[in-house]
């Protein structure tokens, strides 16, 4: 049987400000997405409906357009080119240019329960909602030719006709309306077949790259998406320096305890707490910051961690690998003058990002049960706790030794558990606590009063 796509796209797309059929979509346009996935799912004529004076379509687009008069709805376009169907055509597609992220796999769905007995209609559903795009038999879409018909009409006219797939792709019923939306389909083009929280458990530190360097727009889009943590009394005390130059870098590196995974990975981040802006905003009216603020210092700083963290993992959403450097306050007077920071600002972190070439093996975390209390905080639980973390971090080292040859091309200890570990770090003469002793007399160097 023929099968035919019906694809409008006639609308001024005036919630949008662009024409969705000319969107960008990962390097494609919606259009051209929607009539390769049309040909992909065997459909054998696409009908592009534009209407009179939009914008030329890409050259060698295969499907046919439709030019209908501006300012009509979608089912004069559905009539237009119902006119146009060719005489042995059996089943029409209507795919809206709304929903270009809908993959073939769900019109070969489609038309599958299309070809099953008694079916007319078939719709994809998603968590219990229909959406597009809708395969009909040609009868049953020769209905939209009565007059003031629309769609929605065809479906309910005869509920025992209509047949749902449920589809696991949002997109057949998440229109490109809004910038929001179209923000939403290319993250959702890079993005991995993970679930934000799913994504969570997924966590591991990467400490070794691929040269392959990360497009500018990419770079945009990760920091675009983690300045929309959340922020204290909505004063957005954060900045990112973002360092591709392989000096800085290098320069970066030696003042991060020479650690050689910023000097590898394309992008070093520099995750600032950032209260210049409030500085210039007190000045513009007439007073003066309270830099001495240790409460101003401390929202400054959670807020650049939340941003931090909407970072990273914005970056492992997509693919890539990350590894948050705290050694950027080893020296924070010395890299605040690197990277030209003005008073009022220092760096929290750094944040090497790239192509990972490691695979660690995940650390895991402590017992949940020492995290998580419920009405009250429970104390009693705690040695249970450092035992359970204890033999995670045991195993996680025989795993490392056997699977990975050690960790940063070392053995680990199979026998210090993590409270040993804690001990040394930050129990007596720590180096930790040695190497960051004079952190409070730099920062206020940096125009943080501390008071």
């Amino acid at each position: 049987m023929r099968t035919v796509a019906i694809v409008p796209a006639a609308g001024r797309g005036q919630r949008m400000g662009a024409d969705k059929a000319l969107l960008d979509l990962g390097g494609t346009t919606a259009i051209e997405r929607v009539v390769a996935t049309c040909h992909a799912a065997g459909i054998d004529d696409v009908l592009v409906v534009r209407r009179d004076g939009a914008a030329a379509l890409p050259a060698q687009l295969a499907a046919t357009t439709i030019v209908v008069p501006s300012g009509g709805e979608m089912a004069d376009s559905l009539r237009a080119a119902g006119e146009q169907l060719p005489d042995d055509t059996a089943a029409v597609v209507v795919f809206p240019v709304d929903h270009a992220l809908v993959e073939a796999e769900t019109v070969l769905a489609l038309l599958a329960t299309l070809a099953q007995p008694d079916c007319a209609i078939a719709l994809p559903l998603f968590r219990g909602r229909p959406g597009h795009p809708a395969a009909f038999a040609v009868e049953a879409f020769a209905e939209i030719e009565a007059s003031g018909s629309v769609l929605r009409d065809l479906v309910r006219k005869d509920p025992a006709r209509v047949r749902v797939v449920a589809s696991a792709n949002p997109w057949v019923h998440a229109d490109l309306d809004h910038p929001e939306d179209h923000r939403a389909a290319v993250c959702a083009l890079h993005g991995e077949p993970w679930s934000t929280v799913a994504q969570m458990f997924r966590h591991r530190s990467h400490r070794a790259y691929r040269s392959e360097p990360l497009p500018q727009s990419q770079i945009e889009r990760l920091v675009d998406a983690a300045r929309h943590a959340s922020t204290s009394s909505f004063i957005q005390a954060y900045s990112v320096v973002c360092v591709r130059d392989a000096e800085v870098k290098d320069q970066c590196a030696r003042l991060c305890a020479g650690q050689q995974h910023i000097v590898q990975a394309p992008v070093f981040f520099a995750v600032c707490a950032d209260l210049h802006k409030i500085a210039a905003a007190c000045g513009r009216h007439g007073t003066s910051i309270q830099a001495q603020s240790f409460e101003l210092f401390l929202q400054a700083t959670v807020d650049a961690a939340l941003l931090g963290q909407n970072l990273q993992l914005a970056a492992e959403a997509e693919g890539l690998g990350a590894c948050m450097i705290g050694a950027a306050r080893n020296h924070p007077v010395q890299l605040g003058a690197l990277l030209g920071l003005p008073p009022h600002v220092y760096v929290v972190f750094g944040m090497t990002v790239g192509h990972p070439a490691d695979d660690p093996v995940p650390r895991g975390r402590m017992p949940l049960p020492g995290v998580l209390h419920f009405d009250r905080y429970d104390a009693t639980r705690t040695d249970a706790v450092l035992d359970g973390a204890d033999a995670g971090m045991r195993a996680w080292a025989v795993r490392t030794n056997a699977e990975r040859g050690g960790y940063q091309g070392r053995p680990v200890s199979e026998v210090k558990g993590w409270a040993e570990r804690m001990a040394a770090m930050w129990g007596g003469s720590s180096d930790y606590v040695a190497a960051r002793s004079a952190l409070v007399d730099e920062l206020k160097r940096l125009g943080f009063g501390l008071g």
